[in-house]
Order: structure tokens, then sequence, then C-alpha cells
């Protein structure tokens, strides 16, 4: 347990100061044309840029996580998602992980107690990266398969007043999952980018009960695990979660 909390507690923080650092800047271009400015208002401007935060169509879902922001990890683990809550699998694999995406608070879960942070844990990225005051640039990109999957490609840019500079991802957006990322590549500095990867994703609502975690991280839990309810018609099953947590 006390390997558990410390994986945890270490990897929370690890999230606040990946979110803060300084990431590539986005490239600035001067406009042209600017002698005969009443003739420039006049000018129909270009289509204005989406501004909705992309993983915000995805309230519910289950999938397979490959990779994450860390560069080089490249483990799997499972991911769950019901509305403002994301369940990961625990840093052992016998435990699991709930980030509400609304206060970035964890509580990690295990058979014998639980912890909570105030950091989301560093696995919810990108999904906690959306915070109140953040503004999104979304911009097309072309056109990829991946995994099997057609796929738009957008880069995602988020700015805020709680970064050092604005934050760049980009997303292969898969056109037989409604739009669902099976792709999200975290644009880092020096070049040093994350990829992380969703597989057999199944879009839907979630079993609840995966999802519960204490008022109180001071008393020991034996929560029963179950299987996630895959989503209505999917064609997919869904991920099965972590086995029942264990000392």
């Amino acid at each position: 347990m006390v390997r558990l909390l410390t994986a945890i507690l270490f990897t929370c923080c690890l999230t606040a100061q990946l979110s803060a650092q300084a990431l590539q800047d986005p490239a600035s271009q001067d406009q042209a044309g600017k002698k005969d400015e009443g003739a420039a208002r006049q000018t129909a401007a270009p289509p204005p840029a989406k501004t909705q935060w992309p993983l915000d169509a995805f309230p519910e879902f289950s999938a397979v996580m490959v990779g994450g922001v860390i560069p080089g990890d490249d483990r799997e683990s499972y991911i769950y998602r019901s509305g403002k809550l994301l369940r990961n699998s625990g840093p052992e694999g016998h435990n699991f992980v709930i980030t509400d995406l609304t206060t970035q608070e964890t509580y990690g879960v295990a058979a014998t107690g639980c912890m909570h942070d105030r950091h989301a844990y560093f696995r919810s990225i990108p999904f906690s990266f959306m915070r109140p005051g953040t503004t999104v640039e979304r911009v097309a990109s072309g056109q990829e398969t991946v995994d099997g999957h057609s796929c738009k490609i957008e880069d995602v840019t988020l700015s805020s007043p709680k970064f050092q500079k604005p934050t760049k991802l980009r997303f292969w957006e898969a056109e037989d999952l409604q739009g669902f990322p099976v792709k999200v590549e975290v644009l880092l500095s020096a070049g040093h980018n994350s990829v992380i990867r969703y597989q057999n994703v199944v879009l839907g609502p979630q079993d609840p009960t995966l999802f519960i975690y204490p008022n109180s991280c001071e008393r020991s839990l034996g929560f029963n695990m179950k299987e996630p309810k895959a989503a209505p018609g999917a064609k997919k099953r869904a991920a099965a979660p972590a086995s029942t947590p264990q000392n």
C-alpha cells in the first residue's frame, strides 16, 4: 500500500509539472496587406477555428490506453470515463485511480485503503489538460489511417494564464468512432513528443460502480470490481477492468 501511495503521489505531482512546463510555441505569422485597412475589413474573413475541447464530445467510454505523456512509456492500461470522472489502472496494476476532471483531484484506491491528492493522475492526460479559463484552437491538418481507422488529423492548441506557454497537441480522430481520437501526440519542448494510443474503444454509458471511491481516504476498502457495460449496439467488447484490488 505504501508503494502504491508513493507512486501515485509522485506521478500526480509530475502531472502538475508537465501541465505547467514550457511546451512548444505556436507558430506566428504577420498579416500582409495593411496598406488599405478599409478594403481589408471588407474582405471576407476565413472560417473561424473550432473552439470546443475535442474530448468533451466523449463523456462516456472505455478503452485500452497504450503509452502515456512520459516519453518512452509504452505500457497498456484500462481507462474508463463517466462524466467528470476518469478511471485508470493503478501503477501496480492491481489497484485503480479515479481523477475528477472538474476539480483535478485524484483518489488512489487499493484493498487496504486509499489516498487523496489535489493533482490529476498523470495517465489522465490529455483529458485533464482542460481547465476553467482555458481557450482552445483547433486546425485541420490532413487525414491518415491509424490502426485500421480512417482519421482526420487536428492540431489543437490550449492557452491559459496558468500555462507558461500554450500547450500543443495533435489528434487523430477516427471517423468510425464519431471522431474519438485513437492517437494523441503531446508536443513537448525540445522535440521529445509523447504518443498515446487508444484501442478497443467502446462509446456509451459505463458501469457506475467502476467510479466509486470513498468520501474519506482513512478507512480500509474492499470494493467488488465489476465488468463494465458495453455501449448499446457496440461491436467491440469493452476492455476488462483491473482485477480485484490486492494488498
